[in-house]
């Protein structure tokens, strides 16, 4: 055997213990992250489904008009506990939804902040129920869509869950390339690595099963890694995107003028009717309140073509008082950066391409698993082999 020969040999060693170690320990949070993950690929269809009672509202002809935003607001907030602060409402999706108004309250026994819901009909304006939505200490306590959440990107140990999970993410980075470098073929040997060999003994066939299984998801799962990486983590991302392409902060802050006389903040409808003004095209996903006397209206209504289903890029800030437009977010300000980060979120997730692209998310969380399983079974096979004749 050549020097060449040799190093090459030592190299492979080195390649097969990292992508062992890290495959083994690292990739046993990555079945939980995988599996959560599929779970999330249709969450809001599963949180309907789950909470139809307090999500889903009846429509009889398809017709009906809903009521007046404001009536909807006060109904909302007549429904506050009084250690409750509204914070945002969510607008209905579909015309099968209610809407959602959302608020805070000190948790029970605890220093920090729990979230709500207030659900109300859009055709009535009655309420019709509230839950509890984030405890972030306490996941057991959320509803299940969100407590898988909390679970695929923090594991539910909150902050500290998510530093985890995001150098885990790092990790599984390199077990991916570790993997691949190992996969890759010598040449003339190609087919043969892209293929499961037919005839073969068990422990052949979970070979071949891992490295084509490894090989054939190396794209998505390297870009979920890497998306999912950039989410835990996204004051670094937006760092190194920046020094390709300037990226906008994420929530600038801007302020009210406060009046000299009547402090009192404009309504809902007319919130809406300065958003109607200047965007007259879109969905109304969310409208933030004022949180306090300096604070804006935050309005987020979503371009029709925007990939993101569930949240809005474009955004408008409004002066609580004079419904003066003070900042417009949308297309027309965004740069090369903004856009990169506009995409992460909805292809990391599949609703960029629909019911499509949400099938391929629930199948790529299915693939961490198999690798896991097949990995697993490979490495005992190999010690067992290994293992001194008695």
């Amino acid at each position: 055997m050549t020097a060449m020969d040799m190093a090459r040999k030592n190299r492979r060693k080195l390649w097969l213990k990292l992508h062992l170690y890290l495959g083994l320990f690292a990739g046993a949070i990555f079945v939980i992250i995988g599996l959560t993950g599929s779970l999330l690929a249709f969450e809001l269809p599963l949180d309907e489904w789950l909470n139809s009672n307090l999500m889903t509202v009846s429509v009889k002809t398809g017709h009906e008009s809903y009521q007046p935003i404001d009536k909807i607001v006060v109904s909302g907030i007549s429904a506050l506990p009084s250690i409750g602060k509204a914070i945002s409402l969510d607008f209905p999706r579909h015309d099968g939804l209610a809407f959602a108004l959302w608020f805070e309250q000190p948790s029970p026994n605890a220093s920090y902040l729990e979230r709500h819901q207030i659900f109300i009909n859009p055709y009535t304006a009655e309420v019709t129920g509230q839950r509890l939505l984030i405890d972030f200490e306490r996941i057991w306590r959320d509803p299940f869509k969100d407590f898988i959440l909390r679970l695929h990107y923090s594991l539910g140990l909150a902050k500290a869950g998510m530093n985890i999970v995001g150098f885990i993410g790092l990790g599984l980075l390199f077990s991916v390339l570790t993997g691949l470098i190992l996969w890759w073929p010598t040449p003339g040997k190609l087919r043969n690595a892209l293929t499961i060999k037919k005839n073969s003994s068990i422990e052949r066939l979970n070979f071949d099963l891992h490295k084509t299984f490894g090989f054939y998801s190396v794209i998505v799962l390297l870009f979920l890694i890497l998306s999912g990486v950039y989410l835990i983590f996204p004051e670094y991302g937006r760092r190194l995107i920046n020094v390709f392409s300037p990226v906008s902060q994420p929530w600038p802050i801007f302020l009210s003028v406060i009046p000299n006389h009547n402090k009192e903040p404009i309504r809902f409808s007319q919130v809406m009717a300065v958003t109607d003004t200047q965007c007259p095209d879109g969905e109304y996903r969310r409208i933030d309140f004022p949180q306090n006397e300096q604070d804006v209206y935050l309005v987020h209504k979503r371009e029709l073509d925007d990939p993101n289903q569930k949240h809005s890029y474009r955004r408008l800030w409004i002066d609580q008082y004079s419904g003066k437009i003070v900042h417009v977010q949308d297309r027309n300000t965004q740069s090369v950066g903004d856009i990169l980060v506009k995409w992460l979120y909805p292809l990391h997730t599949g609703e960029a391409f629909g019911v499509t692209g949400q099938v391929i998310i629930l199948i790529s969380g299915l693939v961490p698993l198999s690798l896991y399983v097949t990995g697993v079974i490979r490495w005992y096979q190999k010690s067992q082999r290994n293992k001194p004749a008695r």
